[in-house]
């Protein structure tokens, strides 16, 4: 039986500026580590019950190729957020950039889009339910 998302897993090209990126949005790194023998660096990022692992494969050769390759992204991450005004303004300040036309209603409330080439490549939602 299936109970809750342990983690969210999610290649990058440079974790350092992923991690730094991630941090500035009020995210906290609690581990680096690195698996040697298969060559990938992995970030974590707690967040309520769940967790984000940003992963970089160290070389073009490293990795097993099925995980390597793997095609089907996920669509989005979307965080729950007390006050959508004040989060917009900070993700901005700290280089995000809003999606034209963003807020709106969504399905369960106001939502909002940022770019995700000014999120390190990964499109973000937030949410205020």
């Amino acid at each position: 039986m299936l109970r809750k998302i342990q983690h969210i897993g999610i290649l990058v090209e440079d974790l350092e500026r992923t991690m730094s990126k991630f941090k500035r949005f009020g995210l906290i790194c609690t581990e680096v580590t690195e698996i040697e023998k298969v060559g990938v660096r992995i970030a974590f990022f707690p967040i309520g019950d769940t967790m984000i692992e940003f992963l970089h494969y160290t070389g073009p050769d490293k990795g097993h190729p099925i995980v390597r390759s793997q095609k089907g992204a996920i669509n989005h991450l979307c965080f729950e957020v007390d006050d959508l005004s004040a989060t917009i303004k900070d993700f901005e300040k700290n280089g995000a950039k809003l999606i034209e036309g963003f807020p709106r209603n969504g399905a369960h409330g106001p939502v909002a889009f940022f770019y995700p080439e000014t999120t390190e490549g990964i499109l973000i939602e937030i949410c205020q339910l």
